[in-house]
């Protein structure tokens, strides 16, 4: 290892380079503190159980399967204290992203500068560290390719494993002093198996730093292993973490090898999006929050894309010979993309550009270096340089700012958001995306014909458009879309909700045996659902399986007890098996919990008639009609309850007012004729 040059820098440096990146982020990202929840934010916080009981441990840890947190406890820990905190509210969850998004901006500036004096980094550059460090971090920070990991909040996964990735790096550097070595290192490893516990990107951080210490430190592998075999070996082992989070397939219907995309396939689809990325890197003008799924695709279609791509990996390996720091970047870029963007197909997303919150580090070290490089060859004397460079600086980053900020605001109206992305790059997936949020808005003729464009490349076009159809009651087509979507995506999570809409609209066009059949389905696919179970207790009653009914109900109390609408069903299921005495307990705890309930009170009153407790079933009749019931059976219970307690002409009356209600109740014309005699 060469010497590198002492030299002290000041201690202001770092606190005044915070203190303005600080007021940057924050002047950059002010307009996206209350953006709404997009497109996962709904899985990741509102349907995430695990944070919604954070005194559990166990389920903040090990959140359900196919979740966008599933694999990743540490992001699922953070979103468990923003929960607890302040609930659903956007603000708090925003404020956090923009907190780790400015820690790692610190962290590029601290780890930049420290890179930027390694024995291998030209003197010029040595010379320059600190504000370079400082142009390369507010630059990153600003580049409006990033707010999609700030302002799409299910990112947090992407800016911790970046913050981790970034502290990995920078205690390595650290760790090169021998006075401190073992801290540092220790360091090193601990931020490693950090970001292994919050993305499977990390993967690459041993490798990384590896790397850069052959590039700018060591002259050679063999001389860099010798010298730090214990910190590679702790960064490796890290690896056992990652292997441990992964080794239950969280998300292998989403992710990886099994998940129904060929590699041929992907890869050929990551020509296209990588040229894309630097595309963007370059000239941030048409972001894209939604890319859509890999299309099959023929080499002979992306050529242009893949001789691009290779010509790249040449000449990175031609300036790794010739000019290692350079290379070093070059290379830098395509290992940070490899874990998202080369042979492991992601089959829910065929490119994202919050894959390029790392990977644009490099980039635009690169422009950086080069911009420093021209001024210096120009020959331009000390003072000029720094004024040149700063209004270069300044024009860039305005620039920067203000496209983050424009795009901040597209977040802002979901509908929007919808709008530009099919504008911009129009895929099946896209065309769901603004169908659900044009039905939102109220537009359903837009919407509809949105998803209907949407169905031939996106099976889960099927799902919405069947639960707009059930929800304006046309249940045959519904039920028929919400199948398709089944038989097109049957690994899906998604497909239980699927099946209990299919179920419901079974129950309601009376087809009691397919409605059971359904509803078996879908908790045979997760028995703890309790929607399900719900929709089976109501058609096994329907059907008049009274004692299975029964059963079933039981069984969704325990996980929901006070709902007030089963409570009464379970009583009506108990009445039907025979169990009487087993019915009043839950029908009154129904009334309980709802005393203005009509119904709940209806049930009570006929329990407790056929139970003769005449005196308190008149009791909760005329309560039912007390609260405004317009039911004939209230009515009829109460004649009944009266003419057991021989009132006839009172009973006579609420006979007679059921049948005005409904002059087709027959128990009620029964009723009154039986009390005819008694005149």
């Amino acid at each position: 290892m060469r010497n590198a040059r002492t030299r002290t820098p000041p201690t202001w440096i770092p606190i005044v380079a915070a203190a303005v990146l600080s007021v940057t982020a924050v002047v950059a990202y002010a307009n996206s503190l209350r953006v709404p929840l997009v497109l996962d934010d709904n899985l990741t916080i509102l349907e995430n159980p695990g944070i919604h009981e954070w005194q559990r441990l166990d389920r903040i840890l090990l959140p359900g399967r196919e979740l966008p947190v599933s694999g990743r406890p540490l992001v699922n820990v953070s979103f468990a204290l923003n929960y607890a905190i302040g609930g659903t509210d956007v603000f708090g969850y925003h404020v956090v992203n923009l907190a780790i998004h400015l820690a790692c901006a610190l962290a590029v500036f601290g780890f930049a500068r420290r890179a930027l004096r390694l024995p291998r980094v030209a003197a010029s550059l040595q010379e320059w560290s600190d504000p370079l460090a400082f142009a390369i971090a507010a630059i990153w920070m600003l580049h409006p390719l990033n707010s999609e990991v700030v302002d799409y909040l299910t990112q947090r996964t992407e800016s911790m494993m970046g913050l981790c990735y970034l502290l990995t790096l920078y205690a390595s550097v650290r760790a090169l002093d021998p006075r401190r070595r073992s801290a540092w290192s220790a360091a090193a490893i601990a931020a490693c198996a950090c970001g292994m516990a919050c993305k499977e990107s990390m993967a690459t951080a041993p490798l990384m730093v590896l790397c850069l210490d052959r590039v700018l430190v060591f002259d050679s592998f063999r001389q860099a292993i010798a010298a730090r075999r214990a910190l590679y070996a702790g960064l490796v082992s890290t690896l056992v973490l990652l292997a441990a989070l992964m080794w239950s397939g969280p998300r292998i219907h989403s992710a990886g090898f099994s998940s129904g995309v060929g590699v041929w396939t992907y890869l050929l689809n990551q020509t296209v999006m990588i040229a894309r990325y630097m595309r963007l890197a370059a000239w941030p003008d048409q972001l894209v929050i939604l890319y859509g799924w890999p299309a099959p695709v023929t080499l002979g279609a992306v050529l242009p894309y893949a001789l691009f791509i290779l010509g790249l990996l040449a000449a990175t390996v031609v300036a790794w010979a010739r000019r290692p720091a350079v290379g070093f970047l070059a290379a830098a870029f395509f290992i940070l993309l490899a874990p998202t963007s080369s042979v492991i197909p992601i089959a829910t997303e065929v490119g994202a550009e919050r894959r390029m919150y790392l990977p644009l580090i490099p980039l635009v070290t690169l422009f950086v270096i080069a911009v420093h490089a021209v001024l210096t060859r120009i020959g331009m004397r000390s003072r000029s340089f720094a004024v040149t460079a700063f209004i270069l600086f300044g024009v860039v980053s305005t620039g920067l700012a203000r496209e983050t900020v424009h795009r901040n605001g597209e977040y802002a109206s979901p509908l929007t958001l919808a709008m530009v992305t099919v504008e911009r790059w129009p895929t099946p997936v896209g065309h769901e995306m603004l169908g659900q949020q044009l039905l939102a808005a109220g537009r359903r003729q837009e919407g509809v014909s949105e998803l209907r464009l949407a169905v031939d490349g996106s099976p889960r076009a099927h799902y919405t458009l069947g639960l707009e159809l059930y929800d304006e009651g046309q249940l045959p087509a519904a039920i028929a879309e919400l199948r398709e979507f089944v038989r097109l995506q049957p690994l899906l999570i998604t497909v239980i909700p699927a099946e209990i809409v299919m179920a419901k609209a079974y129950l309601q066009q009376k087809d009691w045996p397919d409605a059971v059949a359904q509803a078996r389905d879908a908790l045979g696919k997760q028995p703890g659902n309790l929607d399900a179970r719900a929709v089976l207790a109501d058609a096994l009653l329907s059907q008049g399986a009274f004692a299975e009914a029964a059963t079933e109900y039981s069984a969704y109390l325990k996980g929901r007890p006070d709902d007030v609408r089963t409570l009464g069903n379970f009583g009506v299921a108990l009445i039907g098996a025979g169990a009487l005495d087993a019915a009043i307990p839950p029908l009154r705890r129904a009334v309980e919990i709802s005393p203005r309930s009509s119904d709940a009170r209806r049930n009570l009153a006929a329990a407790l008639l056929d139970h003769h407790d005449v005196a308190e079933a008149a009791g909760q009749a005329r309560e039912a009609i007390a609260l405004g019931s317009r039911d004939p059976v209230v009515y009829d219970l109460l004649g009944q309850a009266l003419a057991l307690a021989g009132q006839w002409n009172e009973a006579r009356v609420q006979f007679n007012e059921a049948l005005r209600l409904d002059p087709g109740y027959d128990d009620a014309r029964q009723h009154l004729a039986r009390i005819e005699p008694f005149r």
